[in-house]
């Protein structure tokens, strides 16, 4: 079958209004909170005084200072992103707790699945920007089709999700992740702009600034909450296709 954007798109909303009162626990949990976490160890590093040409210096030391939380708020948001795709993939009437726990067996698996994903993103960015595109729209599906049938294995999904992203396929997935992340742009820089007039008012721009965080934060979790929700309309509106 072959991916339509308006089709992957409307498959999207009516899974998000499915299952959303089990969505928001989720997203607050697993992507707003450690989000959070992340912007505010942001908010104090220095960045904005720091020369141009030592900036990479700069931010290669707060990865270095601040490693231990920031490899866990992306376990966190990790385990998030496996958590709604069982949701939708696994559910099957299952409560949060038993959707969490089932989450929880299986997100060793996942991981690698990331991994793999990301190193070949990588490798494929370094190259070229088209290649690293190309490698992320091929493997994008391969967390579904794992949490759809992990009896099958890591191996599989990636053929499962290689197979499900062929011909022009991958476009419509690159589509979909770059209109999100584009709309969650706009909405931070519109909600800045708010922000502004609202530190005006209020006559504290510290208050504001950490009105700010949170919204930054729930911007964050709003934009990765679709795009996990896309990979699997996604992947329903895909079908196996033969060879490779």
């Amino acid at each position: 079958m072959t991916l339509r954007l308006a089709g992957v798109l409307a498959d999207a909303r009516a899974l998000w209004h499915r299952e959303r009162e089990l969505l928001v626990p989720i997203a607050g949990m697993f992507f707003v909170v450690p989000m959070l976490g992340i912007v505010l160890l942001l908010a104090d590093n220095g960045f904005a005084d720091v020369a141009p040409e030592k900036l990479r210096d700069a931010v290669m030391a707060f990865y270095v200072a601040n490693l231990l939380p920031i490899l866990l708020a992306n376990l966190a948001i990790d385990f998030g992103t496996f958590a709604m795709l069982n949701l939708y993939l696994q559910g099957g009437g299952r409560t949060l707790g038993e959707v969490l726990l089932l989450s929880l067996r299986r997100f060793l698996p996942f991981m690698v699945i990331d991994i793999v994903a990301a190193l070949l993103f990588s490798l494929g960015s370094s190259l070229f920007v088209l290649p690293g595109l190309f490698a992320f729209a091929r493997t994008w599906l391969t967390a579904p089709a794992f949490a759809a049938a992990p009896e099958r294995g890591v191996v599989e999904a990636f053929r499962q999700g290689w197979r499900r992203s062929a011909g022009f396929g991958w476009i419509v997935l690159l589509a979909a992740a770059g209109l999100t992340f584009l709309g969650a742009m706009l909405l931070v820089v519109v909600s800045t702009g708010l922000l502004g007039g609202l530190a005006a008012l209020i006559g504290g721009p510290r208050a504001a600034e950490t009105i700010g965080y949170v919204v930054t934060a729930l911007i964050g979790g709003l934009a990765w909450s679709v795009l996990a929700v896309l990979r699997v309309a996604a992947y329903r509106a895909s079908a196996p296709r033969q060879g490779m």
